[in-house]
């Protein structure tokens, strides 16, 4: 590499390098006070900035002092003293008396260009070589009398009597203030220290043999290097560059990210400047050698012989002869641990690509790409090759490129799905719709959308799977059958519940009589999944596929874990479908056979199928089983999240936040409904989306901070919005979370209109059976709030024959609350009692543990009523525990309230707070910096609650809050 890329004296500003510049400047000035010679090695790799770091040192070290420069070339090689003469020859010299005469003339004359060898005894040319050296020496100490730095730079280029007078320099030092700059690549030279080993560092004055090594430059020095290229690609570039400022500006301007690592644009990623100056370091080579060179650039990584020899087509032991000669060249290296080489730098073998025929170099990776498949490389290694032949314009190669493109994509899609995806997107491309490849696209195409969706493109996996469906015939192996679930899965996943159905439908209907069950499974899955999703449940199908053997066909075409994955699929999701009926005995029946077979399969077979995890937990969920429900659920998470599956991740992550709240992990079931809601935006599924805002609206809504009531309702409202049928599962959480966030801020008709609305009527047949204790409850509060007594009651009389009928411990414990919340309301405190005890231990038997603390609010005001005041104290710390450990301010909101609720029904938990600070004579300003919120949002809540309270000013909100409020809570 020549100054060109060695940020060369006429190159952009020096970075860098201070410490090394500081050793230089310090040197000169021993030189020049001691009026002796010193001797300053500046090595690197090549490209480091060698010889621009050398300018520098002389510009700001001696910019008076007189200085001779000479550099080698690789074509002088064979004139005596070259870089001596390009030094100190006439024209060049630094002092006006030695620009001419005969000492001038005579000692740049070398009759013996070659350095001979050193026998015994000593010959007569060696004496007189020994005189020419002294001559030599007392020219150069005529320059330096009054001071002289001496560069002499690309030492690896230079004659062996160039090199023979430098060594008698360092025995024999010039007699006068030299500074002796030599600048070489250590590699590139016979040995490694070709002038002896540095000089013992002293304290008082530097060596007289000082090494200086260039190393990289780091990223915030590339940075200052290249301040006009976007931030955003340095890191990139400094990587590809290894911090080497000349390889760094061979780069183009571009983002290197977006250069092929061939060089195989037209345009190719190296400059032409750069490449001409990089091209001086293999334009002379033999032809083999060049063939071997060129060969190597083709191929990625290390590379042996063998390989070596194949790609260049010439014999392996001409090849690894020279790939030795290359690697004394420092064009290539050996790999330590083995008989490979590679090239010194990327940005090498870049250029040593792009300067070599492109009809060769696609011959080339055709015979690499053979070699890699007759040798049984994997897979991906194989595929760099063929998507480099796929990108040359022929069609030679097409066949076995998109079989390796496949294969590798198959390979790696659970470690790199993007990867995978773009090898098959380019196979598909290779493939000409034509008769003769239609079987080839149809295969591509299906692993291609079975890929793109499971990395959460659903909209290309479904249109991919609307192409290729009708093309595959049905067969006994169950191939289009998994085809078509898939395209159902991904219909479903859309939100597209009827085509999910219809498609799953027409295809079990279809299925010839000779085909096991297994290929059935996933399409009665699907259709079952649908159904509950839809509101419409289609069983028929699936029970009888549950009833078939579970057993693989005979003749071995299907896996047998596979069918046991998709066979506990199918139960899982009748479960699902059992609770929702409110068949417990039948979902727990089922929901024993599916969990039994996953968990007596390894990740590996469950991965697939995360959606089978996903229904486990829900159905345990429902259950009441919140233990097994984590387990299942986080497993489905780890299993999915190491296969980067978005598709299957968004269910799983609502399952877990679900969990969450159901325990009571209000902050731990925002962040998993959060993240659930940004993959369901990434993978493009409106009813995946509103399920995760309506499950952080609920969440959010019972935390209860200072602005958690208006945004719960805000969240649910925009999960309402999303979903466009209200009779569907989404359609219904959306509505019932908006509900439960409308009644926590105030508004209870808004409660119980949509709760109404998405029951179907006022006996909630269109609610999931399991929870309607819960949504009876809710309707309880709800008109406990509106001051109707008569209808709290009827409701919750609603919920305790709900909860009577399906007998789980959780939704007993709303019906019991219910039942005590209207008791209590009636001024009947000690029969409420029972009720609230009851409730506090069925919520604790079901794990709701945010419930079980509501509970213990309620059943303190009853105690303190009733006047007992030791149960109070103790529900009362419990509670606050219980919250604490929730993350709700609810409950210590609730315990600050009146007893009669139904004078203040109307008012919110943070409004009658705020009302009790205002009443204790706190101004807005106290109360915003108590509360943290700004003054005028003090007075927004103040104009709410003087409007609920029917007064107009602060004193009567004071009088009115006194007469509800005679206690110090």
């Amino acid at each position: 590499m020549t100054s060109e890329l060695e940020n060369s004296p006429t190159g952009p500003c020096f970075i860098g390098r201070r410490p090394q510049l500081a050793r230089v400047a310090r040197a000169h000035a021993a030189a020049l006070a001691g009026g002796r010679q010193l001797v300053c090695e500046v090595v690197g790799e090549p490209g480091i900035g060698k010889t621009r770091f050398v300018h520098e040192a002389l510009r700001q070290c001696a910019p008076a002092v007189p200085r001779a420069v000479g550099s080698c070339a690789p074509d002088e090689r064979g004139v005596p003293f070259h870089v001596f003469r390009h030094a100190l020859s006439s024209g060049r010299s630094p002092r006006p008396g030695l620009r001419s005469g005969r000492l001038t003339g005579e000692v740049w004359t070398d009759p013996e260009p070659t350095v001979p060898p050193a026998p015994s005894p000593v010959r007569a040319s060696d004496a007189r070589r020994f005189r020419l050296y002294q001559s030599a020496r007392r020219l150069i100490g005529l320059a330096a009398r009054d001071g002289l730095v001496l560069v002499l730079d690309d030492l690896h280029w230079a004659d062996a009597s160039s090199i023979g007078l430098i060594a008698h320099l360092l025995r024999y030092p010039v007699p006068a203030p030299l500074l002796l700059m030599l600048v070489y690549r250590p590699r590139q030279m016979a040995v490694p220290m070709p002038f002896g080993p540095p000089g013992e560092r002293a304290d008082a004055e530097p060596p007289a043999l000082e090494r200086i090594e260039l190393g990289p430059l780091s990223l915030a020095e590339v940075t200052l290097l290249q301040p006009s290229l976007d931030p955003a690609e340095l890191p990139a570039r400094h990587a590809l560059s290894g911090g080497n400022p000349g390889y760094l500006t061979a780069l183009p301007g571009g983002a290197p990210e977006t250069v092929p690592d061939c060089g195989d644009p037209p345009e190719g990623p190296i400059t032409a400047s750069a490449l001409a100056a990089l091209r001086r370091e293999w334009v002379s080579l033999p032809p083999v050698d060049l063939a071997c060179l060129r060969a190597g650039a083709v191929l990625d990584g290390p590379f042996d012989a063998d390989l070596l020899a194949t790609v260049a087509q010439v014999p392996a032991t001409l090849a690894a002869e020279a790939g030795w000669r290359l690697a004394r060249r420092d064009l290539i290296r050996h790999v330590p641990g083995g008989g490979r080489f590679a090239f010194r730098h990327p940005v090498l073998r870049m250029a040593v690509a792009q300067d070599t025929d492109p009809a060769w170099r696609a011959e080339a990776y055709g015979r690499a790409l053979t070699a890699l498949v007759d040798r049984g490389a994997p897979p991906a290694d194989q595929a760099r090759y063929a998507e480099r032949l796929l990108g040359l314009p022929h069609g030679r190669w097409v066949e076995r490129c998109v079989d390796v493109l496949s294969r590798a994509a198959q390979d790696i899609y659970r470690e790199a799905p993007e990867l995978a995806i773009r090898w098959l997107r380019l196979a598909l491309r290779a493939l000409r719709p034509t008769a003769a490849a239609t079987q080839r696209r149809r295969d591509v195409s299906l692993t291609l959308a079975r890929i793109t969706g499971e990395a959460g493109n659903l909209a290309e996996s479904r249109a991919l799977l609307q192409e290729i469906v009708p093309l595959f015939p049905t067969d006994r192996e169950g191939r289009r059958a998994q085809a078509v679930a898939l395209w159902a899965r991904t219909e479903r996943l859309l939100g597209n519940y009827a085509e999910a159905q219809a498609i799953s439908r027409r295809e079990l209907a279809g299925l010839p009589g000779d085909v096991g069950p297994a290929s059935g499974y996933r399409l009665a899955t699907e259709l079952g999944a649908a159904g509950i999703l839809a509101g419409r449940i289609a069983a028929a199908p699936a029970d009888v596929l549950i009833d078939a053997p579970a057993g693989p066909p005979p003749d071995g075409s299907v896996d047998p874990a596979r069918s046991g994955v998709e066979r506990a699929g199918l139960l899982a999701v009748r479960s699902l479908a059992a609770t929702h009926d409110g068949a417990l005995d039948l979902a727990r029946d089922l929901l024993t056979g599916a969990s039994r077979i996953v968990d007596a399969l390894p990740d590996g077979d469950v991965r697939d199928n995360p959606d089978c995890l996903a229904a486990l937990g829900l159905t345990e969920l429902h259950l009441e089983r919140p233990a097994d429900a984590v387990r299942h659920l986080d497993r489905g998470l780890t299993l999915v999240r190491a296969a980067h599956r978005d598709d299957g991740l968004c269910q799983l992550l609502l399952g877990r936040s679900r969990v969450a709240y159901h325990t009571g992990r209000l902050v731990t079931a925002i962040e998993l409904a959060t993240e659930a809601g940004i993959v369901a935006r990434r993978i493009g599924s409106r009813d995946l989306l509103s399920f995760a805002l309506a499950f952080e609206a609920e969440a959010t809504a019972w935390r209860g901070g200072l602005r958690d009531d208006e945004r719960a309702v805000a969240l649910a409202r925009s999960a309402v919005e999303l979903t466009t049928d209200l009779t569907t599962w989404c359609g219904r959480t959306a509505a019932t979370a908006l509900a439960t966030a409308a009644l926590l801020a105030g508004d209870p008709t808004t409660c119980v209109e949509l709760v109404r609305e998405a029951g179907g009527g006022a006996q909630l047949d269109r609610l999931q059976a399991t929870l309607r204790p819960m949504w009876f409850e809710l309707l309880c509060a709800a008109a406990l709030a509106t001051g109707d007594p008569a209808d709290a009651e009827r409701q919750a009389r609603l919920a305790l024959a709900e909860a009577e009928r399906i007998d789980l411990p959780g939704q007993r414990g709303f019906a019991e609350s219910a039942y005590g919340e209207v008791l209590l309301a009636r001024g009947e405190a000690a029969a409420a009692l029972p009720h609230l005890e009851a409730a506090v231990e069925l919520f604790r038997a079901g794990g709701m543990v945010l419930r079980r603390s509501l509970a213990l609010v309620s059943l303190t005001r009853a105690a303190e009523t009733a006047g007992r005041a030791g149960p109070a104290a103790r529900a009362r710390r419990q509670a606050l525990e219980l919250a604490e450990w929730c993350g709700t301010e609810r409950v210590a909101l609730r315990l600050a309230r009146p007893v009669d609720p139904r004078v203040v029904a109307t008012l919110t938990d943070r409004e009658w707070h705020i009302a009790r600070l205002t009443a204790t004579g706190a101004t807005s300003r106290l109360i915003g910096r108590q509360l943290n919120i700004s003054p005028r949002t003090v007075e927004a809540h103040l104009t709410r609650i003087y409007r609920k309270a029917g007064v107009a000013s602060r004193s009567g909100l004071v009088a009115w809050v006194a007469r509800l409020d005679d206690t110090d809570r």
